[in-house]
């Protein structure tokens, strides 16, 4: 068995993998080798130093898909070499959002990987960019044996972060939805639109971005919110100019929020699903609540994560092969994790290459 387990450390202009001691997995729990470990937005990190509340040097990374490595005591319901999802967090399985199978990261009593390690009493092994990760067997999930691990890895961030909410308000071809805010949340919503069938007007103002949703997404109308007459291109797309049923604000920022609430008819619903890696002003939203929302009687939810209850359900999505078409699209660069800070300098530099820089899958074990 492998003595040491091989971790991604990243600080401010600085990856490497350093090696730490094997973590053990305690009951409840296993280890995964990883074979995929997708690249979120841990970029960030390389380029100012800033972690997020559940991050550090050696705690980055938490999408993964592997092969169950070694089991804890007492853990039955699942085989050393199964292949597997390793989803998120470590959600508590007993709160009012475990029991009713909903997102696990908004569990009540989420853990960290920290948290994680402390409970396996482990040194290594509770975040994403690490080579053997120590997983709660609740938040696993088996692939199926016809699902390459390449596209059972979208089921993470890259396409499972926006499914379920698109799921849940059974979203078909019958209804207007708009997008704002295109990065790789942006188009993952609108590959799962366009999956369910539904019209996809795409607001922002990237060229490159703009035209990775049409060609690679397939979005069906590009408006640009700079437009003095934006709204009135957005409604002039929607059955008698009433505005959209549902808008997806996917950049965390008020301004596409301010506007994807606009853009709603009345008694629409806007779900947030953008966020910004960072804190200021400029995240401050002013919302009128009067005339936002009361008038046109306009709903406002969020979402974060893939339900417990989606998990098995996306898989089976993932093995559609138009799904897997747009995985194929959005997955532009493959890297060694060794590698990961040549990686992290192409992310961010991406908005000066002439070329679409989509997902960075990490192989751990190279």
């Amino acid at each position: 068995m492998c003595e040491k387990n091989r971790v991604l450390k990243i600080e401010q202009g600085k990856a490497e993998v350093v090696e730490l001691p094997m973590p053990h997995p305690e009951a409840g729990f296993v280890v995964v080798r990883q074979t995929v470990a997708p690249n979120c937005i841990e970029h960030r990190i390389h380029k100012t130093g800033f972690y997020e509340f559940h991050e550090s040097p050696t705690h980055a990374g938490h999408e993964g898909v592997g092969v169950i490595h070694e089991l804890g005591p007492g853990v039955t319901d699942w085989q050393v070499g199964d292949r597997v999802v390793v989803f998120q967090g470590w959600a508590c399985g007993k709160c009012w959002v475990c029991e009713n199978g909903l997102g696990a990261t908004h569990c009540i009593n989420l853990k960290l990987p920290p948290e994680v390690e402390e409970f396996n009493q482990a040194a290594s092994g509770g975040n994403g960019f690490c080579e053997y990760r120590l997983v709660p067997v609740n938040m696993l999930t088996p692939i199926p044996d016809e699902l390459d691990d390449k596209y059972a890895s979208a089921a993470n961030c890259l396409i499972g972060c926006t499914y379920s909410p698109v799921r849940e308000y059974n979203i078909t071809k019958e209804h207007v939805c708009l997008v704002g805010g295109v990065g790789f949340i942006g188009l993952a919503t609108i590959v799962n639109l366009k999956y369910r069938g539904a019209k996809v007007i795409v607001l922002g103002r990237d060229e490159k971005r703009m035209q990775a949703a049409m060609e690679i997404a397939e979005a069906d109308h590009f408006v640009n919110p700079e437009d003095p007459d934006w709204l009135e291109q957005v409604q002039a797309l929607t059955p008698h100019g009433r505005g959209v049923d549902f808008a997806f604000e996917c950049s965390g920022y008020p301004y596409y929020q301010q506007k994807c609430l606009d853009g709603l008819r009345h008694y629409g619903t806007l779900i947030l699903l953008g966020y910004a890696a960072h804190e200021g002003p400029e995240l401050k939203w002013d919302l009128n609540t009067e005339s936002g929302l009361c008038w046109g009687h306009k709903h406002i939810t969020a979402h974060f994560d893939v339900n417990f209850n989606h998990r098995e359900d996306i898989l089976r999505t993932l093995c559609d092969p138009w799904m897997q078409s747009k995985v194929d699209q959005l997955v532009t660069h493959t890297f060694p994790m060794s590698k990961a800070a040549e990686a992290f300098e192409l992310l961010n530099n991406r908005g000066s290459s002439e070329e679409f820089i989509g997902k960075v899958h990490f192989i751990p074990g190279e």
